[in-house]
């Protein structure tokens, strides 16, 4: 038996609620820009979904680069853009289709 058996597990954990954190704030952004979200709304989701990203370490790149590109688009105003950015970083972390 491996005396770090528990960092392991405990590594892997801490990994995997940041990933389901992150894909839960992609969701719900999706979800604001396609639906009826106010500004503050969007913005306060935007907030959410860049402390997300921040904390984002051993996710893969790719995802978190999609995250920040779609984060840059809605603050310049370009939702739908978004929307196809946040869309592939679902894709990235490994989310079933819709």
């Amino acid at each position: 038996m491996n005396g770090d058996c528990g960092v392991r597990s405990s590594r892997v954990s801490a990994s995997h609620t940041t990933e389901q954190t992150l894909l839960r704030e992609v969701e719900t952004l999706v979800a604001a820009l396609m639906g009826d979200a106010l500004p503050a709304e969007v913005s306060t989701v935007v907030d959410r979904l860049e402390q997300a990203a921040d904390h984002g370490n051993g996710l893969p790149a790719a995802a978190i680069e999609q995250v920040r590109s779609a984060i840059t688009l809605v603050r310049r105003g370009q939702p739908c853009a978004a929307v196809s950015a946040l869309l592939c970083a679902r894709t990235e972390l490994g989310a079933p289709s819709p």
